[in-house]
């Protein structure tokens, strides 16, 4: 598909959601309950146009990144350690499958009874991308070539070595599918979580103080931004997966 192809079909699309949100605000008739597109703009070009939404941007990236950084650092490790043994993670497995399983939104409550407000908003972002990592990990390990194993084993290569030139280049495919899901996943669960947890310089609290506040053009200017936040991160995970797939071949 061409680029301008692709350009007019997204174009369309959002034509025909506009076309219909208009149409339903239309029906409502109260900006208030239900704004109308130019009601949302209007307070979208307000918030971009201020320096303390930047900040409560940064306030909630910051904290994604913290949480992304260290399920990578455990679920990485424990995932390697897991497809090489079986026994580790047949132990594991449970955890994670559980943590998959959970309703996010029983996590999130569950956690801040646990934990508090302060807190809270990380150990939900871990919980909900380690097992992401954990799984994309140890299925990297455990689908390395079995040829190239026994080749290394002929040619008396140590463990170190072995993990380091031939497991994890093999792996690293899986670790990065894994990034990229998680990446935009734990982005959209942390603001719920701040939205439940009531944190300080959020764009979660935004969305609440905007709800109870009835200024639902504001929830709409912020769920946009997150739109657009998050294709942005995507965009430019892509990006760099396309670049080190150029550089590694």
């Amino acid at each position: 598909m061409t680029k301008i192809k692709e350009i007019t079909l997204y174009t369309i699309t959002l034509g025909t959601l506009l076309i219909i949100w208009q149409i339903r605000a239309t029906m409502v008739d109260n900006a208030t309950l239900f704004p109308f597109p130019a009601n949302v703009w209007a307070s979208l070009t307000t918030l971009l146009s201020q320096i303390e939404t930047y900040r409560i941007i940064l306030f909630t990236l910051f904290r994604l990144l913290i949480s992304l950084a260290t399920s990578l650092f455990i679920g990485i490790i424990l995932g390697v350690i897991a497809g090489f043994s079986k026994t580790v993670y047949t132990l594991l497995r449970p955890v994670v499958t559980g943590l998959r399983s959970l309703p996010v939104a029983s996590l999130i409550v569950v956690i801040l009874i646990l934990y508090g407000q302060q807190q809270a908003v990380y150990i939900i972002g871990f919980l909900i991308i380690f097992p992401i990592m954990f799984e994309a990990s140890a299925h990297g390990v455990i689908n390395v070539n079995t040829q190239l194993v026994h080749a290394t084993r002929i040619e008396a290569v140590n463990k170190s070595k072995k993990l380091l030139y031939v497991y994890f280049p093999l792996a690293l495919p899986y670790i990065k599918t894994g990034l990229f899901q998680s990446v935009g996943l734990g982005f959209k669960v942390l603001v719920m979580a701040e939205f439940i947890a009531q944190t300080q310089i959020s764009i979660g609290r935004m969305l609440y103080l905007g709800r109870i506040n009835i200024q639902y053009a504001d929830v709409f200017a912020w769920t946009i931004i997150i739109i657009l936040i998050v294709l942005l991160i995507e965009s430019l995970l892509k990006r760099l997966q396309t670049s080190s797939d150029t550089e590694y071949t």
